[in-house]
This record gives structure tokens, sequence and C-alpha cells, in this order.
């Protein structure tokens, strides 16, 4: 995986309008995938399946979790807090977030490729 900043945390100054309007209004959802495809007691699993131009709207991670990405492709996040990261992902490629060492967050995410993006996530309750 490789991530190239765009803006920087704390400046708005390369956001698209409509993207600053989607944040203002946005209820900062919990559903941090497209389907949910299982739970239980300790954990949700999510899919995330992008058709190129498609995204998952603003949402906030307040859990631990751990993607996979299950196939290669480019993708856009903007975050809340103004960063916006272009990230090149590679099959394969698995990230894990420890909330209690950064805390909530809130982003989107949009595949600016032009193949199917696709993910899967583990929260742990």
């Amino acid at each position: 995986m490789m991530t190239k900043e765009i803006n920087p945390v704390g400046s708005f100054k390369d956001w698209d309008s409509t993207k600053i309007l989607e944040l203002q209004n946005s209820n900062e959802s919990d559903r941090v995938g497209d389907i949910l495809l299982f739970e239980d007691d300790s954990i949700k699993v999510w899919s995330i399946i992008l058709k190129p131009g498609d995204r998952l709207p603003f949402h906030k991670h307040t859990k631990n979790y751990t993607w996979v990405c299950l196939t290669q492709g480019a993708a856009i996040s903007h975050y809340k807090n103004g960063r916006i990261v272009e990230i090149q992902y590679q099959k394969g490629d698995v990230s894990y977030y420890d909330h209690d060492a950064k805390g909530d967050f809130v982003h989107n995410l949009e595949n600016i490729g032009d193949v199917l993006l696709k993910f899967n996530t583990v929260e742990y309750k």
C-alpha cells in the first residue's frame, strides 16, 4: 500500500464543496462497510465493494479493526480533520487500527481507479 497526502490535517483548501457539504450533513454512521457479513458477541465482519467512481460515505470508526484488500486498486479518503489521502492498494494489503491508541475518526472512501475495489473489515467489539 502506498499513500500520498493531498491535503494536510487542519486545512480544507483542496476540498470540493460537495464533499464539505456531505461531511457537514453526514450523521457519522458507524457502518464501516457496505454489507454486514457476520456478527456475534465479539466481532462484526464487513464487506466493501466499490466499482470505479463509487464511494463509501462518511462513517465513524469507534472500535479496533483489521481490514484486508482483496483486489488491487486506487482510492481517495477525505477525513473529518481536513486531511485527504490518495491510496494505491495491492491485493493482500492488510492493516490494523488500534482505537484505544488513536481514538475515533471519520472518513469516506472513493474508488478512483478503473477496476473493482474490494475489502473485508473485521471490527472487534
